[in-house]
């Protein structure tokens, strides 16, 4: 889910941005959320309309088609939590701008635009290692962030089959293929379960490494599974 951030800078206090997340839908479908922030103190109290804002979105190769449009109140910031979706041609790459209708009539105006690839299927991950009385369990999903980025979204459980005054803890660490450094999502305790989204960096287009660990080692010392290796598809 690449993160997309789109800009209209106005003059004077007239600006809008959106921050958010695009999402493959199917091969020819896109989804997104996000937050737009937004303000214009342009008196329209002799107009037939309001301050406006308009996010706008479409397939790469296809027509600006509606979009997401909202009131301006007053003259601070607006904030809008958003969210919308359209069509698009296989592979096909996403496109959004943002505006507000500065225009003597209303008409919009619009920053510039910004593309993105929707991003590729969502895979799963369905892994279990037991070491000594330790069982680490993760079930979750992983795909691309755009070409050099990822994200895990799960849960990870520590199942034992004794009562220990350890903590008896499980864990996924992560990390882009040729990274050098593991991040870590670990339960709480024994029998516990950690739900995570977590969001991490790669060299372009490398797989994700996965690994998974438990303290079912020498007085409950951290021992680990080998390495588990999980491409990431970066068209849909």
């Amino acid at each position: 889910m690449p993160k997309i951030h789109v800009v209209f800078d106005g003059e004077g206090k007239v600006d809008a941005e959106f921050d958010g997340y695009l999402y493959p839908d199917g091969a020819e479908k896109y989804r997104f959320e996000g937050t737009i922030k937004a303000r214009c103190p342009l008196d329209r109290s002799s107009t037939s309309f309001e301050n406006t804002v308009a996010l706008d979105h479409k397939g790469k190769s296809g027509p600006w088609a509606g979009g997401v449009k909202k009131t301006i109140d007053g003259e601070g910031m607006n904030t809008f939590e958003v969210q919308g979706s359209g069509r698009r041609k296989p592979g096909e790459e996403v496109e959004f701008r943002i505006g507000i209708n500065t225009g003597l009539s209303g008409q919009y105006h619009f920053g510039d635009t910004v593309s993105s690839v929707a991003g590729g299927p969502a895979q799963d991950i369905n892994q279990r290692w037991s070491h000594g009385d330790m069982t680490t369990i993760v079930k979750a999903q992983a795909w691309a962030d755009g070409p050099t980025g990822y994200v895990i979204k799960g849960h990870v459980t520590a199942d034992s089959g004794i009562i220990s005054n350890l903590a008896q803890k499980a864990t996924i660490g992560h990390k882009g293929a040729s990274g050098s450094s593991w991040s870590y999502q670990e339960t709480p305790g024994t029998r516990s379960v950690c739900s995570f989204l977590v969001h991490g960096v790669r060299e372009p287009g490398e797989d994700l490494v996965i690994i998974l660990g438990n303290t079912g080692g020498y007085f409950g010392a951290w021992v680990y599974d080998t390495e588990v290796k999980v491409q990431l598809p970066e068209e849909f």
